[in-house]
């Protein structure tokens, strides 16, 4: 008689590939920065790479300015809407994002689609952007950095923990510890480094990560459907 398979447990948990690609593309923009940074390729004017790129793709207010007055929707500036959330400003900077990209990502990816993760990349990315658009202030540093991506990802988070205590029949209040935890770790980087422009970058990606996950859970279309019919039968 044979005798029952006995799974061993997983010596790690798996990340999403949308989210390790992510991540990768991430890491591999600022090795090639730091090398150059160091002078090991590029010459002496790769020094000035970072700066460069911050410049070409990061998410400039005048960006924002130009289309509101009638420019062109050239590809040079509708990209930077998106491009900014692969560049990042230091090392450090790099590291946390996306230290802090995998470990939520692990977690958003255990209920949602790969599809549905790839859409809050993007939204979250968008939002960021035009938020930082319409509300920074002139003529200060473009936002860089997947921070409103990974503030995304709480959101999303934050409306899973709802989801599960509501099922439960518990409170709800326990649900908003991630966000509760991460505005500390932001107001504590104010504090050290002093307030950015971006901050209301990260406010929106979590409200839009709060949102977009009424739509993209598993059971999305199912809530839709249900919303369209009560407003028809109103």
């Amino acid at each position: 008689m044979d005798e029952p398979r006995i799974e061993k447990p997983k010596p790690f948990n798996p990340v999403s590939p949308v989210v390790l690609v992510f991540v990768a593309a991430v890491v591999v923009i600022e090795v090639v920065l730091q090398l150059a940074e160091r002078g090991w390729i590029g010459g002496p004017e790769a020094i000035g790479w970072r700066l460069e790129l911050v410049r070409n793709v990061g998410f400039h207010r005048a960006v924002f300015d130009h289309l509101l007055a009638g420019g062109s929707l050239e590809p040079k500036v509708i990209w930077p809407f998106l491009s900014y959330i692969f560049v990042h400003k230091s090392f450090a900077h790099m590291l946390i994002a996306s230290a802090l990209m995998l470990g939520m990502g692990k977690l958003i990816a255990e209920r949602f689609s790969s599809l549905a993760v790839v859409a809050l990349i993007v939204v979250c990315g968008l939002m960021g952007s035009l938020i930082f658009g319409m509300f920074s202030a002139e003529g200060g540093f473009p936002l860089t950095g997947s921070y409103p991506v990974f503030y995304g990802f709480i959101g999303t988070f934050t409306w899973i923990r709802i989801s599960d205590l509501r099922s439960e029949g518990k409170s709800i209040l326990p649900a908003f510890s991630a966000v509760g935890m991460f505005l500390i770790f932001r107001t504590a980087f104010a504090l050290m480094y002093g307030l950015s422009n971006s901050w209301m970058s990260d406010l929106a990606g979590v409200i839009t990560g709060f949102l977009l996950a009424f739509v993209l859970a598993p059971d999305g279309n199912d809530r839709m459907k249900r919303w369209i019919g009560k407003l028809r039968r109103q």
